[in-house]
């Protein structure tokens, strides 16, 4: 490890903190970047992955070889057991995870930070970004309690002050699709899921991404995993982890947001409409699908 910095920012990891940085270097042409703006369901799709047997690491919280393999960063303990599957995964003698190609590896950055690396290819995991950036101000809000997030006191302020790309969040989810989307074709194997499939038509989904990126699985293991991965059996996970039990839902449910399709029907003013409804965030929801210049 270089001597940068190690860190937690309020209890979270950075976008791009040190050791990320550190991992980047290890990336090669055998893996491929799941790439998602918070909120997506990202930490979903990793637990069925890793459900599946597949190499999916997080370079936020493990140390990545080029061999492969990734190695749990002791620090990171807590924000890593969220995941029912991570607790289970095959790790070796030394604690590391037994390599697998393609190695999934998750990121929040654009893919300008990743082009110095020949990667493979990418899994863009996409969710409207009504519903995504709102799961995301609810965890940077309650769970992270980041001082900078809570300097806005509305959704709303959240959304228009700068997140962690000097931006406001509006343009950070715009900017980090559209990148991403014109630079599919620069790799050899590419994807789209949306988390609206993951959450209501997962098998199919995921075989078809999976085909896209020339992973074959077996069905009979796909259904499992799925299974293994709904927000019940996560929770139940996780108040077995925090020996809870039935009566802790709250402590689960701080980590873990079950998400579904269409929240935003539920707290849509005119005022926010108007700020999806818009500018460069509506065109490229358009692009993946999403309308959001209607009611």
């Amino acid at each position: 490890m270089s001597e940068k910095i190690y860190y937690l920012l309020h209890g979270i990891q950075d976008r791009y903190n040190a050791l990320y940085q550190d991992n980047i270097e290890k990336l090669g042409d055998r893996d491929i970047a799941v790439a998602s703006i918070g909120g997506s369901g990202q930490s979903l799709l990793g637990n069925i992955l890793l459900e599946l047997g597949l190499n999916y690491a997080d370079p936020y919280i493990d140390a990545l070889d080029a061999d492969g393999t990734s190695k749990p960063v002791p620090a990171y303990a807590e924000y890593r057991s969220r995941l029912a599957a991570t607790d289970r995964s095959d790790w070796d003698a030394d604690g590391r995870v037994r390599p697998r190609w393609p190695r999934f590896v998750k990121t929040h950055l654009t893919p300008e930070f990743l082009e110095p690396r020949p990667l493979l290819g990418v899994w863009i995991l996409i969710r409207d970004p009504r519903d995504s950036l709102y799961s995301w101000h609810k965890f940077r809000t309650n769970f992270a309690k980041d001082p900078l997030d809570l300097l806005a006191h509305t959704f709303e302020q959240w959304l228009e002050q700068p997140g962690p790309a000097g931006v406001s969040r509006l343009e950070d989810w715009s900017a980090f699709y559209d990148a991403w989307d014109k630079a599919r074709g620069s790799f050899q194997r590419s994807t789209v899921t949306t988390f609206e499939d993951l959450k209501t038509n997962p098998v199919p989904a995921l075989r078809k991404s999976l085909e896209d990126l020339q992973v074959d699985v077996n069905q009979a293991d796909l259904l499992q995993a799925v299974e293994r991965s709904s927000f019940e059996n996560m929770r139940a996970h996780e108040e077995k982890r925090s020996g809870t039990g039935g009566s802790g839902g709250a402590t689960s449910t701080r980590i873990m947001r079950s998400g579904t399709p269409n929240e935003w029907h539920d707290w849509m003013t005119p005022s926010l409409h108007q700020k999806f409804g818009t500018g460069r965030i509506a065109d490229v929801a358009r692009r993946f699908g999403y309308k959001t210049t209607g009611s």
